[in-house]
């Protein structure tokens, strides 16, 4: 039997009102789909970032973005160099290429789907919201329903992000549980995490690990609004099963959960961060700058370590929650 075939016949239960392949086996499929025995190019790139997105599997980061530094001379070299330095967030460097690929003779429409999530990354939805409202208006889809919630969310243009979010779901037509659990995960951030209100939040980033349990950065979310809300239990009790991933921020939240009744053990944990920040920083340092500062300003207790790393954030984009960051380097640093 074929791998597509398997993937068809491999359903889950219902999430939501959508019977999808179950997440076990829908990342074990992503997984046979890497491993094909052909050469890499910008869809292998897609599966090795796809697994990164959704495991924090920082290894696959690195395959994915591997192309970030390659010699790009022709129009589909250069895409596909914008694409993996966007993901490691080198959006300048991604804009550039963009710009070199225009002057070559790539098409303003396929430009433009890769600079609109690159401009909104770094704090300038507003640029592009018009244009995304003409291509959802143009051509309705999912693709461009899911575009402008972004934008919109980017904007903070909350409750007009939240019907394009249900319009990208409603107009997806697969078993593969990625674009649900992905799409569920933006909306419930959003609300819990950017427009501060958990309890619309909570909802959707559940329905994210219904259509995929191992989904790190979802079980991560969840954690952090427990401990915030004085719910230690519940908090530990959903990181355990992503403690293996590696994943500083869970090791730091572990570390600060812990810390209370096992100092020992909490100390170890927000040590074991603190190396894992530092790996990846030395690799990628703009893909995790924003998060390890604000490590440095928690439990990494190590202010001019986060200053820099925040002034590097801020750098390359100006958004909102990035300002943030930076004003809170500067109080922490001034005190």
């Amino acid at each position: 039997m074929g791998l597509m075939a398997v993937m068809v016949l491999a359903r889950a239960a219902t999430a939501g009102n959508v019977t999808t392949t179950r997440g076990d086996i829908a990342l074990a499929n992503l997984d046979l789909l890497i491993a094909r025995p052909i050469p890499a190019d910008a869809a292998t790139d897609e599966l090795w970032l796809m697994r990164a997105r959704f495991l924090a599997d920082y290894a696959a980061l690195e395959r994915g973005a591997a192309f970030a530094d390659a010699d790009a001379t022709d129009v589909p070299a250069l895409l596909r160099r914008a694409r993996a330095r966007a993901a490691i967030h080198r959006f300048s460097d991604a804009l550039t290429d963009l710009d070199t690929a225009r002057r070559l003779g790539a098409g303003d429409a396929l430009l433009f789907r890769i600079r609109a999530p690159i401009r909104i990354a770094q704090g300038a939805a507003d640029d592009v919201i018009p244009a995304l409202e003409a291509a959802a208006v143009r051509e309705p889809g999912f693709a461009s329903a899911s575009a402008l919630a972004t934008a919109y969310a980017g904007a903070r243009r909350y409750p007009e992000a939240d019907r394009e979010f249900q319009a990208a779901l409603d107009a997806l037509d697969t078993t593969s549980p990625f674009p649900y659990a992905w799409l569920c995960f933006a909306r419930g951030t959003m609300w819990a995490e950017q427009a501060g209100d958990p309890a619309r939040g909570v909802p959707h980033l559940r329905r994210a690990l219904d259509y995929l349990p191992g989904f790190v950065a979802a079980r991560l979310h969840l954690a952090e609004i427990d401990a915030r809300r004085g719910a230690a239990a519940d908090a530990a009790e959903g990181l355990a099963g992503i403690a293996a991933s590696g994943d500083p921020e869970v090791l730091a939240l572990l570390g600060q959960l812990h810390a209370a009744a096992d100092p020992a053990r909490g100390a170890r944990e927000i040590a074991a961060a603190r190396t894992r920040f530092e790996e990846l920083l030395a690799r990628q340092p703009l893909a995790f700058a924003d998060h390890a500062a604000e490590f440095y300003l928690g439990p990494g207790a190590d202010p001019e370590r986060a200053w820099v790393l925040a002034n590097a954030n801020y750098a390359e984009r100006q958004t909102p929650r990035a300002r943030e960051i930076l004003e809170r380097a500067r109080r922490v640093r001034q005190r």
